[in-house]
């Protein structure tokens, strides 16, 4: 008895000095500057639409403006409320009415133009093109609609180091069939930091690149290959003769930013020290580790019992089913299952957790086709509650609405129960499922 205490108290150890690493590691990697793919940075990337109106006195009415790309920054895990692009980008919406009376601007973030999916913004901050060429836009309202992205110190940033650009250029868009301008939309190209420059054109620094940009690209970020940003897109050099591309473009550096959001008190992420550390580090180290601590304590607490007596008082490693209070056995599977549409036939195990149905791969279970008529990016989640016995579904702001099969038309993101055997669909029949327990 003696030696197979011993053993466990071994093996106890083991697993607490296995857990304690891995949980370090895991730490390290939630902490460890916000390391992505360079495309997953999209997540963070907006459409800037900026536009200024002019009424002319004979009663005539002109626009113009354009559009460009943002991004968001503020804190890990929090809704952001910050989104950075060029001043050139808002110049006719921000300017010129302060200096025209006739003239009326107004700047727009676009999250999708497919759901026609907006917030008007305010300019916070502003330097024209001819200066810092930053513009700093504020939201009406925090949104976890997009995330913050990471900033990098620009003299940590070596010449020949790879880079990415990410935005809408509108040479792109226009050569798609009703572009979305959503997360999808967004493109990204390849090259490399060449130099770094003081601009002539300009009173920044910038860096140097042939990372291929083009108009609309103007304001969105370039990011490294941890994505993390290290400047703002905004100018290429172009022949004096053709007006075509040189393939010499320039972004601006960050540490011309960071100042500007200082000055202005607006937070920001900028990779730390530990930024060598990537993100799946707490992925794959923090369960492992947490695991094995609890495996460590659960075998130092056996060893110390004699026959895990007191372990077995408490049920542990019995043969005692769950029963929820006041209710039968819950049943071994709680099922979604389609009805009608692409998924007709196909069962969901609602036990492993919520199942968000939509468009956006990136965040759903069930993704549809992009372009299925009547689905929203994210358009309704489901979940089975296991202490209620029941099912939970919410319409997630969704264009054209998520029914029950009696027809009631659900409120955005308002909880609606759900029994077995209800059905309910998105935007009509044609896309129908149902809720069951098998």
């Amino acid at each position: 008895m003696d030696k197979k205490r011993t053993r466990k108290q071994i093996a106890a150890i083991v697993l607490l000095v296995v857990g304690f690493v891995g949980t370090v590691f895991g730490i390290f990697g939630l902490v460890g500057g916000g390391n992505i793919e360079p495309y997953e940075a999209r997540q963070g990337v907006v459409l800037v639409y900026a536009v200024a109106t002019v009424y002319n006195e004979d009663g005539s009415v002109e626009q113009m403006g354009g559009t460009g790309t943002g991004w968001a920054i503020g804190k890990p895990g929090e809704p952001v409320q910050y989104i950075v692009t060029n001043g050139h980008v808002v110049e006719a919406a921000y300017a010129y009415p302060r200096m025209y009376e006739n003239v009326v601007g107004t700047v727009q973030v676009y999250y999708s133009a497919a759901e026609n999916d907006f917030a008007q913004v305010e300019v916070v901050y502003y330097s024209p093109q001819t200066e810092k060429d930053i513009a700093i836009l504020k939201l009406p309202t925090p949104t976890n609609k997009r995330v913050s992205l990471t900033l990098r110190e620009s003299d940590s940033v070596k010449m020949s180091e790879t880079a990415y650009a990410l935005g809408y250029p509108g040479d792109s868009s226009s050569r798609q069939t009703l572009p979305a301008y959503d997360l999808n939309d967004v493109t990204i190209t390849k090259g490399i930091v060449s130099n770094r420059v003081n601009a002539k054109w300009a009173t920044y620094e910038a860096f140097q690149m042939d990372v291929s940009i083009a108009p609309g690209n103007s304001g969105g970020p370039l990011v490294d290959e941890n994505g993390r940003v290290i400047g703002i897109n905004a100018s290429g050099a172009t022949d004096p003769d053709t007006g075509l591309m040189l393939g010499m473009n320039y972004a601006i550096i960050m540490d011309e930013l960071t100042k500007i959001l200082d000055q202005e008190r607006i937070e920001y992420t900028m990779a730390g020290g530990l930024s060598w550390v990537p993100n799946w580090f707490a992925y794959v180290f923090l369960p492992i580790g947490i695991l094995a601590l609890a495996g460590g304590i659960v075998l130092l607490v056996m060893s110390s019992q004699k026959g895990g007596a007191v372990l077995a008082a408490a049920g542990i490693g019995g043969q005692k089913k769950s029963v929820a209070k006041g209710r039968g056995p819950i049943s071994k599977y709680a099922v979604l299952r389609g009805v009608t549409g692409k998924y007709a036939g196909q069962r969901f195990d609602l036990l492993k957790g919520k199942v968000v149905i939509g468009r956006d791969p990136a965040t759903c279970n069930i993704v549809f086709d992009k372009n299925t008529p009547g689905i929203s990016g994210r358009h309704c989640q489901v979940v089975y509650d296991p202490n209620e016995d029941c099912f939970l579904i919410t319409d997630l702001g969704s264009s054209y609405g998520t029914f029950l099969g009696n027809g009631k038309k659900l409120t955005a993101n308002v909880v609606e129960k759900l029994s077995a055997g209800d059905t309910f669909y998105l935007c009509d029949n044609a896309n129908r499922f149902v809720v069951t327990k098998e």
